[in-house]
């Protein structure tokens, strides 16, 4: 998390590596209610609220009531957040090879498909493409 957090500062931005993972969540899908979003990202539900509100009050983020549930609300990227995303995935690929270092590239393969596999699996039925 920390060299996540060093890359992001690099960037210029205040996001914690959280808010960076809510965001691409929501850029990958829009509409997500936070309870999914929650799920998607491995984040405590309870305190997912609290996340979406900075993103929100930094303008990356908004919430809309949706049509079939007004009591719930979706997610989306403000344009802000569409914006800023391509430049912090350099950064964060960064991170990430920082971290996958000490492994050799066919362990390194190894490992991302076993990670990609366990989120695929765990995702709910309702988020799979």
């Amino acid at each position: 998390m920390s060299l996540v957090t060093e890359e992001l500062e690099r960037a210029g931005t205040d996001l914690t590596p959280v808010q960076y993972a809510a965001l691409t969540a929501v850029h990958a899908y829009p509409g997500i209610d936070q309870g999914s979003l929650a799920y998607v990202i491995g984040y405590d539900r309870a305190t997912i609220g609290g996340v979406i509100d900075r993103l929100e009050k930094k303008g990356l983020i908004v919430r809309r009531i949706q049509a079939h549930d007004r009591r719930a609300r979706a997610l989306f990227l403000e344009p802000a957040g569409e914006e800023l995303l391509p430049g912090l995935e350099h950064k964060v690929a960064l991170a990430q090879a920082r971290i996958l270092a000490p492994l050799a590239q066919e362990e390194r393969e190894q490992f991302l498909a076993t990670v990609a596999k366990l989120i695929r699996e765990d995702l709910p039925h309702s988020l799979r493409s």
